[in-house]
């Protein structure tokens, strides 16, 4: 449909009409939603659209949008206000009759019957017994599936053309049929075993305080509903109609088989509602539909979109607020991930998803004026499976060439996103889906893991810098040409995208380094090739993935040096690691901060402090601002999370002489006090987050809620998980954020001090960087050029280098470095070329060099743990800034080694800027 000047347009129009059209399409059946977790069928919110004055075009002008985009799909646009119905939900009532009339072609809904029985039965009057052992509920019933009963009074053969004796042994046998047909037969109403069974199992008006069908039935009857309690029945009402909905949409018989006629209905029934209000039923119809929902936890396939002048009573109001309609497929995210929580304590507000639906404006995006133009509106087309004769074509097929099995495991693996045809063309490639999210690994672009779009591009720009590397090594065979693996979690929840920039980061380091080494004029740099691993969310696949496919990878190539990364200590990462030393394979941990990992291998290495620095950081920092007391702020202390468990321990330990106390969460950290609580002042105490970075938004929202005096709260000093929070511009871009100041631990410190000027590429970005840091930040600036292509809230945005960029950046050349220290690898040269290194020379060479990187020295000779390095806690004065002083890193106090012993430092330890 065009657009059309009297269309109402707004702030935010774009995203609204797009989230619409979101919720109206229906996933496919194999399709994965990755922040619910369920296959399929999706939970449906109330959309509320709260009108501000002027607004109340929208809905009516969305309605004549739906007639065209939904021509065959059930849906309605019903007024409120204008509904005179004297049923005992009239909306509900309106609604069936809407979506039952065959308007909608094929599409339409032929049956209501569970509902349909509802109101019927509660219209009716019993009638009168008319003899011992009858039940007038079932010649009512019969009455309504258009049957007879057994046995009836007039029953007889004399009609039938026998003869005498033939006749004779007739009426015996109907005789005999007659009694026990009778018997058996006379409390049962043929054609209402489907329903009969469901009245029994649905939960309204506890069915089991009748014996069976029948006597429930009775109680559905006019003369006794005045013993039932009327929200029961009004529930039991919205329940039968979602019922017949949902055997509308079902996409199986008997449970295994397709229906496809299910499969063919790929948008779901779409009712506009206008003008709800307490007076005409709306919200009562809306509420009832909710807390069926949540008592029975059936899925069912209504969108409801409303609009109303009023708030809604304070049982629906949500905790959340309304989101501007802006703001509508980010609200929509917030809902899905609030559902399971919520629906589990029974929330009155659980299903409702408000919008804030402002009045038309002139100023407006040219997103927003276009947003009623068609932009591919409208259903997906239904799978060519579910097309009639198709699959009768496509079964005969399978049975003939033996394929279902394969069938099976592509359609799980495209249901992951996970390359099955081309990873089988490619030696670099290798995949497995394990708990519905494809793990592997992969040197090319027929496999790229995750669905963030930085994320994706950071792989490609890897994977185009190994092609070059491979052409620059067939051009010139005696040039040295190694690999390394990098692994961390590549599939990540779209509500925590923080994470996934994280890791698109550190591959980003990796890309700096490549392209330094692919200098087409230089033939003594080594060229790299970087193998890209997805241990899955979390990690949680990170020792499946290196027992079955890393290890006879790096064992059938001995040009691959080791492995880097490993992104979290969690019990998979250590298992991952002890599995790589015991076939003798390097790992160089870039991020990774648990007690005790080195003693998983002997070949393991680690590039940062672990969690015992990172206490006695925090225990010298509070010395030297003079704390009373830490307050540690932590998760659910769990064994499998190495790295919270081990920093709340070790912290603990270091405090000796100041005040510690402890203050966890088990479910979420909503559930935390706030730091007002207390009227006193508490400016000198320091609170300390423990935790990963996708809780430190709500952390923060949380503990300084209602605070009118901030000066008088504590300091808030997170981990270094919470870095990854700090680089995520739109985590921190946020209203309830403004005026916190939040301190964190800093792991690269030296390229986020060096500030724009390493942003710019100017060298001397950080007094003492020297060399190194001047290449990175060239390299970094270069790189930037290609980032800044992905859309605003993906490219990155701060005036500083994230420290991840420059810990990979680090972690691949000393890979390199070492190498390079080898005989082997300059030798040998010829027409097989140079020899590839051993690899437990490699690890030796960790031992015995000293690495000047752009985060600073890395040197391994006294410890594999690299504890001597520096660690900073930096200080950002208003964490929601994005720019200027107040939104930019600064140094606060740190320890360690940087480059070198003779550098300038402030009594802080921090090193001296500008």
């Amino acid at each position: 449909m065009r657009q059309t000047p009297e269309d109402p347009v707004f702030e935010g129009a774009h995203a609204l009409v797009d989230l619409v059209r979101t919720l109206y399409r229906r996933p496919g059946l194999s399709r994965r939603d990755p922040e619910l977790r369920v296959r399929g069928d999706v939970p449906l919110p109330l959309v509320c659209l709260l009108r501000k004055p002027g607004s109340a075009k929208f809905l009516p002008r969305l309605g004549a949008q739906l007639d065209v985009e939904l021509r065959q799909v059930p849906h309605a646009y019903l007024d409120a206000n204008a509904v005179r119905n004297p049923a005992v939900l009239p909306l509900l009532e309106e609604l069936h009759d809407r979506l039952g009339t065959d308007a909608f072609g094929r599409g339409h809904l032929k049956h209501f019957d569970h509902y349909r029985l509802t109101t019927w039965l509660t219209e009716r009057s019993l009638p009168r017994a008319e003899g011992k052992g009858d039940r007038p509920i079932v010649r009512l019933l019969r009455d309504w599936t258009g049957q007879r009963g057994p046995g009836g009074a007039d029953a007889t053969v004399d009609h039938v053309p026998v003869g005498g004796w033939s006749k004779a042994a007739l009426s015996v046998l109907w005789w005999i049929l007659r009694y026990f047909g009778f018997r058996w037969g006379r409390h049962r109403v043929p054609g209402l075993g489907r329903e009969s069974r469901w009245f029994m199992r649905q939960p309204f008006m506890v069915p089991r305080h009748s014996a069976d069908f029948l006597g429930f039935a009775e109680r559905l009857t006019r003369d006794r509903l005045g013993s039932e309690n009327p929200e029961q029945l009004k529930k039991l009402l919205v329940h039968a109609f979602l019922q017949d909905l949902r055997e509308a949409y079902r996409r199986r018989k008997l449970r295994f088989l397709p229906r496809r006629r299910g499969w063919r209905r790929t948008a779901y029934v779409t009712v506009l509602l206008d003008n709800v209000t307490e007076a005409n039923g709306g919200w009562e119809l809306l509420r009832l539909i909710n807390e069926v929902r949540n008592e029975t936890g059936d899925l069912d396939p209504l969108l409801i979109i409303t609009a109303s002048d009023e708030r809604p009573p304070p049982a629906a109001e949500s905790v959340a607020g309304a989101e501007p309609a802006a703001r509508a497929t980010r609200a929509w995210s917030t809902w899905k991930h609030r559902l399971p929580g919520r629906r589990q304590m029974l929330a009155g507000d659980a299903r409702y998803l408000f919008i804030d639906l402002p009045k038309p404006s002139p100023a407006i995006t040219p997103e927003d004026a276009g947003a009623w133009e068609d932009r591919q509106a409208g259903p997906v087309a239904p799978p060519w499976i579910a097309r009639r004769g198709v699959l009768e074509l496509a079964v005969a097929a399978l049975l003939v060439v033996s394929l279902a099995p394969t069938a099976v495991k592509v359609d799980e693996y495209w249901g992951a996103h996970c390359s099955f045809f081309r990873a089988g063309l490619s030696s670099g490639v290798a995949t497995k889906v394990v708990d519905g999210q494809c793990v592997g690994y992969s040197d090319n672009a027929r496999q790229v893991f995750g669905e963030n779009e930085r994320l994706r591009q950071a792989q490609l720009l890897v994977f185009a810098e190994n092609a070059k590397a491979e052409e620059l090594h067939r051009a010139n065979p005696g040039r040295a040409y190694v690999s390394v693996v990098y692994l961390a979690g590549l599939t990540n929840n779209e509500h925590s995208p923080a994470t996934a920039h994280a890791v698109a980061e550190e591959l980003e380091g990796v890309v700096i380094r490549q392209r330094e080494q692919n200098d087409p004029s230089s033939s003594v740099k080594p060229l790299l090739r970087v193998v890209v691993a997805n241990g899955g969310t979390g990690m949680s696949a990170a020792d499946v993935v290196t027992r079955d496919m890393l290890v006879p990878l790096i064992d059938g190539d001995p040009g691959i040096l080791g492995v880097l990364g490993f992104d979290r200590s969690v019990a998979q990462t250590e298992q991952a690691i002890a599995e790589l030393g015991a076939h003798g394979i390097p790992a160089l941990g870039t991020t990774l901060t648990a007690v005790g990992l080195a003693d998983r291998s002997p070949l393991y290495f680690q590039l940062v402090p672990d969690n015992t620095q990172q206490a006695e950081l925090l225990a010298r920092y509070a010395r030297y601002v003079g704390a009373p007391k830490v307050t540690i702020y932590h998760p659910p202390l769990d064994p499998g999370n190495s790295y919270v468990s081990t920093l709340v321990e070790v912290v603990r330990q270091r405090l000796a002489g100041i005040e510690v106390a402890s203050q966890g969460w088990t479910t979420s950290v909503g559930s935390l006090p706030s730091l007002c609580r207390d009227p006193a002042d508490r400016s000198r105490e320091i609170v300390f987050y423990a935790g990963r970075e996708t809780e430190f938004g709500d952390f923060l929202r949380t503990v300084r809620s209602n605070c009118a005096e901030p000066r008088k709260l504590p300091r808030i000093v997170a981990d270094d998980a919470v870095s990854r929070f700090v680089a995520h511009a739109p985590d921190r871009n946020r209203s309830e954020l403004n005026g916190i100041p939040v301190s964190y631990v800093g792991m690269g410190s030296p390229v986020v001090l060096g500030g724009q000027a390493c942003v710019d590429g100017r060298p001397g970005a950080l007094p003492g960087g020297g060399p190194a840091l001047d290449a990175f930040c060239a390299g970094y600036a270069d790189l930037l050029r290609d980032l800044r292509k992905l859309p605003p809230e993906e490219a990155p945005t701060t005036p500083w280098a994230g420290e991840r960029v420059g810990g990979l950046y680090d972690a691949a050349g000393f890979f390199l470095d070492a190498a390079r220290r080898l005989p082997l690898l300059g030798s040998g040269a010829g027409a097989s070329g140079p020899v590839a290194p051993n690899r437990a020379a490699v690890a030796q060479q960790f031992r015995e060099m000293t690495f000047q990187g752009a985060t600073g020295e890395i040197s391994f000779e006294r410890s594999r743990i690299a504890n001597d390095r520096s660690l900073a806690i930096l200080t950002i004065a208003n964490i929601s800034r994005l720019d200027g002083q107040d939104g930019v890193p600064t140094c606060a106090y740190l320890v360690g080694k940087l480059y070198s012993e003779s550098e300038p430092r402030e009594a802080n330890g921090c090193p001296v800027t500008g």
